[in-house]
């Protein structure tokens, strides 16, 4: 298994481990139909133009089987967002029908994106584990560790200190690796779907 640089045509097979590992945090909201699953490769693709950097794949046999996006700076994704059109064009997607979305659906997304601005706002800057996912079907090998190891070294590579992630309190396994790699609960948030944990690295050296 190795590590390396996520790349264009690893977007398909992200988009599927992403579906697998959150499939109840996407059907809170609506069913994962192949609609939906573009609306997710079009927001894959924007992470990976912004974050192309810090976006890794764990990939075993020559098959991706995991990935993570470290955000350096969280801004950016948000400037690129409204500067290159990605969200004005995301938004008519949505509106006209073409990702399948109600619009009681869009609402509850909107919503549970306010409340995230809410935790981004209350929280000191740093940078992020923005996204971090195994297929279950290989889970339980320490892929996702060594995901973490890579997106932490590329973050202090840059010279950031601190890094921040959301995880849910009943995540133990998840929280207790976050433990071992040096991240401590630093405050909790809330949105539609119930708490999360914030947990803050930083690097002391």
């Amino acid at each position: 298994m190795k590590i390396t640089l996520a790349q264009s045509q690893h977007n398909d097979t992200i988009v599927e481990i992403f579906c697998s590992a959150f499939e109840n945090s996407i059907t809170f909201f609506t069913p994962v139909t192949e609609q939906v699953k573009a609306a997710i490769r079009d927001v894959f693709g924007l992470l990976h133009r912004v974050f192309g950097q810090g976006f890794f794949v764990a990939v075993e046999n020559d098959k991706v089987c995991g990935y993570i996006i470290m955000a350096d700076d969280i801004k950016r994704l948000w400037r690129e967002a409204i500067t290159s059109g990605f969200l004005k064009n995301a938004l008519i997607s949505a509106v006209t029908g073409k990702y399948g979305l109600t619009l009681s659906t869009l609402y509850k997304i909107v919503k549970n994106k306010l409340l995230y601005f809410r935790f981004e706002m209350t929280t000191e800057p740093s940078a992020q584990v923005l996204s971090i996912a195994v297929h279950p079907e290989h889970q339980g090998k320490g892929i996702g560790q060594k995901l973490l190891e890579r997106g932490i070294s590329h973050i202090e590579a840059l010279g950031i200190k601190k890094i921040k992630l959301e995880v849910r309190p009943d995540n133990i396994a998840a929280v207790r690796i976050y433990e071992k790699y040096g991240f401590c609960q630093v405050g909790k948030a809330e949105d539609l779907q119930g708490k999360w944990l914030i947990m803050m690295r930083e690097d002391k050296k």
